[in-house]
């Protein structure tokens, strides 16, 4: 966050910003956020520097800490904008299709309530257990959400927006969706490419999308690197 500055730049956060897992038990308490990313987050704000906050699943309930820490409110997606000469369109991704029903239940609020009562021990057990079905299953989850995103973007060919941006996934990926039209009616068929950003894989690194000056560049930040890479789409592969 450090590396924004408030007077000119605007933060786009595509959801799954917080977990609740974490968040859930802090409905109650008062001590002062400690989380050097949500701190910066926080200073940026208090400088006004402008925040867009979409929801994802993982916080889509927990509207009530981003107004009490931060004092920003959910942006209603798919959120369109101009930004650097870009017309971009931003969605979270969970509400696309590509989930499983059983993890659709527990981004209930019903969850959620029955979740705050659960003592921290059994609650650490549990999100241990979530980490280890995530870490043998991502490669498959990955897939079947990029191909339900890919269909999505697709579907937007006759959109305005000339850049679509996802998150949910835990895989960045950066590269053009091919776009065309199959109404056989049409004299003249309609092909495009769009690029396709998804800011995934947030358990050992940060991801993000700098528009500047009409570029886009992608940059990544892993936990083991001292400062962040700005890579291209050659290095960011869809799955597999």
């Amino acid at each position: 966050m450090s590396l924004l500055n408030p007077d000119q730049d605007r933060l786009v956060i595509a959801g799954d910003l917080l977990d609740f897992w974490f968040t859930a038990r802090e409905a109650g308490r008062t001590q002062p956020i400690s989380d050097p990313g949500l701190i910066a987050l926080k200073n940026f704000v208090s400088q006004n520097g402008q925040v867009i906050l979409l929801a994802g699943n993982h916080d889509k309930h927990l509207g009530w800490y981003f107004d009490r820490e931060f004092g920003l409110k959910f942006t209603p997606e798919p959120f369109e904008s101009d930004l650097d000469g870009f017309k971009i369109r931003v969605v979270h991704g969970h509400l696309l299709g590509g989930r499983s029903s059983w993890k659709g239940w527990m981004e209930s609020r019903l969850f959620l309530k029955a979740f705050e009562q659960v003592p921290d021990s059994i609650a650490d057990r549990l999100a241990g257990q979530l980490k280890k079905y995530n870490s043998r299953n991502r490669r498959v989850d990955n897939l079947r959400h990029y191909m339900v995103f890919e269909r999505y973007v697709q579907s937007l060919l006759l959109s305005s927006a000339d850049m679509t941006i996802l998150g949910h996934i835990h895989q960045t990926i950066f590269h053009d969706v091919p776009m065309e039209s199959t109404d056989l009616n049409e004299t003249k068929p309609i092909s495009r490419v769009m690029p396709m950003v998804i800011l995934g894989h947030w358990f050992q690194q940060s991801s993000w999308l700098k528009l500047e000056n009409g570029q886009a560049d992608f940059y990544i930040w892993s936990d083991d690197s001292p400062a962040p890479e700005k890579v291209t789409d050659s290095r960011i592969h869809r799955p597999i």
